[in-house]
């Protein structure tokens, strides 16, 4: 058996400003979320940064929420990474079952998702002992096999505050781990457009990104590179004050985060990004089915003769957040 690291703790961070200076009371989720489905679903699809925290994977978008499997019973969350990647969450209140964790798993199979979350309050010790043969297995055959957090969680509020939740990792992947690590190392790397097109074969395709970074940069808008990807954004309704308007990868995809437009990251949606009239324009401009919430275009999509319309979509989601962003202020 692989050696078992210390698991990581996600905290939010203006819980840690004040625990020095007030009294930190821990709880039961009941106590905090009366309905499982109906509350504590809904906030951690709204919190997946603070999962994504706690199991050392960025979780910054939700692909699907209350997702039906054969024998109508339904997956509580599938999430994406910023490469694209799914991972399924499966939480539940007080002590993990075994129906939780095998309808996830199947599911995750089935679905050849990157790695499978149970959120619990409580794991089996049987359980934890499957989870880590899991992931032994997977550390021999990456490619089939499938990654297992078991996450424990509590709510925790200062004196008489809002709860939030607190979630501590139990059993993690060694080695996913170390080479998510890896990844955000050589992430740090890429930050300048020479870097990013470096990695770019195609001519046409450099260009289009050439055009689109330099006129979304001169307009005043912002922009960050990950290991292959682009991700153009612009001042709107959140916490550090920006949010993702569109991610463009080197082989020439564009991805539309439409959950992200609804708020199901901030938990601040902007509604003019969530009309019928809106959703029907970007289908037609990216060739979407119209039911993705975390849409990808197939790779070649952006060329030099489109990049206008992609400058233009990216700019009316822009003005979105930006009259959003004043009316919530």
């Amino acid at each position: 058996m692989a050696m078992q690291m210390q698991p990581p703790v996600s905290t939010p961070s203006n819980i840690i400003e004040k625990a020095s200076m007030a009294r930190l009371t821990f709880g039961r989720l009941t106590e905090a979320w009366k309905g499982e489905a109906t509350d504590f679903t809904p906030l951690l699809a709204a919190q997946l940064d603070a999962l994504g925290d706690a199991i050392g994977v960025d979780l910054t978008s939700l692909g699907e929420s209350e997702v039906p499997t054969t024998g109508g019973r339904r997956i509580d969350i599938v999430a994406q990474d910023d490469g694209g990647s799914e991972f399924v969450v499966e939480n539940q209140y007080g002590r993990a079952d075994h129906d939780h964790l095998t309808r996830g798993l199947a599911y995750a199979v089935a679905r050849e998702a990157r790695g499978l979350v149970v959120v619990a309050e409580q794991h089996r010790d049987e359980f934890r002992a499957v989870a880590q043969y899991l992931n032994d297995l997977a550390e021999h055959s990456p490619e089939r096999g499938i990654a297992v957090w078991l996450v424990e969680a509590r709510a925790v509020r200062i004196e008489e505050s809002k709860w939030a939740p607190l979630f501590t990792a139990v059993v993690q992947p060694n080695r996913f781990t170390a080479t998510v690590e890896q990844a955000k190392q050589l992430e740090t790397t890429v930050k300048t457009l020479d870097e990013f097109l470096s990695q770019v074969g195609d001519d046409p395709l450099r260009d289009a990104l050439t055009i689109l970074e330099t006129q979304w940069t001169a307009a005043g808008h912002r922009r960050r590179f990950g290991s292959n990807h682009m991700v153009l954004m612009a001042k709107g309704p959140s916490v550090n004050g920006l949010r993702t308007v569109v991610a463009v990868f080197n082989d020439g995809a564009v991805m539309v985060p439409f959950g992200s437009y609804a708020g199901q990251n901030s938990g601040i949606a902007v509604d003019a990004l969530t009309t019928d009239s809106f959703r029907t324009g970007a289908n037609g401009l990216f060739h979407f089915a119209g039911t993705e919430k975390q849409a990808r275009t197939s790779a070649g999509w952006l060329t030099p003769e489109n990049v206008g319309a992609l400058l233009g979509f990216a700019q009316e989601v822009s003005t979105a957040y930006e009259q959003a962003l004043q009316e919530t202020s």
